[in-house]
């Protein structure tokens, strides 16, 4: 999804959990770490049969905010709090997920083991050694796992959803997004699947389609700011400027500690040549991400539309000191 306009290369990334890939102006994406365990938001759906009650774990749905990466340690906690673990083997799992919770994968995957041992058959331990394989970049073992819980427990939405995301960090597109409906058949409420599933489409270059979905995770949830910062990447991707800036401008009217879409919103003014309001958006971004080297790029060459030579060029020497890859390209052109 690059928009090229002269010495400028625009890109507008989709948020997911996800690590996000670097090119010349990304957006990096945040990504969330240890185990974040959701579930259908209505016990009915978490829990298909009376019996499931005693023996599965209940497992909280949590919404994701965008930019709340700093916040992982404290939402872990909370998530690790709500979890009502039961049945047999239920200790090592509370162990298990209070290690992952402190980023110690390898002694939550022991313990997840260790009430696997316990009793075979609870797919709760196969999802959480998932997740915590996952995050040991071992996509084959967790894949194992997430579908072995699904095996054993085919209606519960986490663990299609996990997996859909992890197989959207392996860009496996078409299994992410079965996953994605997966979840949603058994948890139609839960708006981050279907704007996962909106993510996935924009992935293949369906714009048009993932809108209609992004649509209908806002109807579902009018707050949901990743919702509309993704709708506004895909109308970006579209050429609809206008239309993209008012989404952006939404998801910060939830959210206005959101440095991404600062960016993308200024990426979208600088397109529409209102460089001092792209100006103001990069600086806004720098401000709640000061190593934001995206940022410092992209502001150069609104200063340099601007006539502020001197800034810009001040921006990229920063933005190549934070890593930019084309910044030292753009020192070497303009600023000799």
């Amino acid at each position: 999804m690059k928009i090229l306009i002269s010495a400028l290369t625009l890109t507008l990334v989709l948020y997911s959990c996800n690590q996000g890939q670097e090119t010349n102006a990304v957006t990096k994406s945040d990504s969330t770490e240890a185990i974040e365990a959701v579930a259908p938001s209505k016990e009915s759906a978490a829990v298909p049969d009376a019996a499931a009650k005693d023996e599965y774990d209940q497992i909280p749905m949590v919404q994701e905010q965008p930019g709340a990466s700093s916040a992982n340690s404290d939402r872990r906690n909370n998530m690790f709090e709500q979890i009502k673990f039961r049945g047999k083997g239920s200790e090592e799992r509370r162990l298990g997920v209070q290690l992952a919770s402190k980023g110690d994968m390898k002694g939550a995957i022991e313990q997840f083991t260790k009430s696997i041992e316990v009793f075979e058959r609870n797919p709760d331990a196969y999802f959480y050694r998932g997740k915590a394989k996952w995050d040991l970049k071992d996509f084959n073992g967790a894949d194992e796992d997430f579908s072995n819980a699904i095996l054993i427990r085919p209606f519960q939405a986490p663990y299609y959803y996990y997996r859909g995301q992890m197989r959207l960090d392996q860009l496996k597109y078409p299994e992410a997004l079965s996953d994605f409906e997966s979840t949603i058949k058994f948890a139609p409420d839960y708006t981050d699947a279907i704007n996962y599933k909106g993510v996935v489409l924009a992935k293949t270059n369906m714009h048009q389609e993932a809108i209609a979905v992004y649509d209908d995770a806002i109807a579902k949830q009018p707050g949901h700011a990743l919702a509309y910062y993704n709708k506004g990447t895909s109308l970006a991707a579209l050429k609809k400027f206008n239309e993209a800036d008012d989404m952006f401008t939404r998801s910060l009217n939830i959210n206005p500690e959101y440095a991404q879409a600062y960016v993308n919103r200024g990426n979208c003014r600088f397109m529409l040549e209102r460089f001092n309001d792209a100006a103001d958006d990069y600086s806004k971004a720098i401000a709640r991400k000061v190593n934001n080297a995206d940022a410092f790029y992209n502001r150069a060459f609104a200063y340099q539309r601007t006539g502020k030579q001197k800034e810009a060029c001040e921006d990229w020497k920063t933005a190549q000191q934070l890593g930019h890859k084309n910044a030292e390209n753009m020192l070497e052109k303009y600023c000799k």
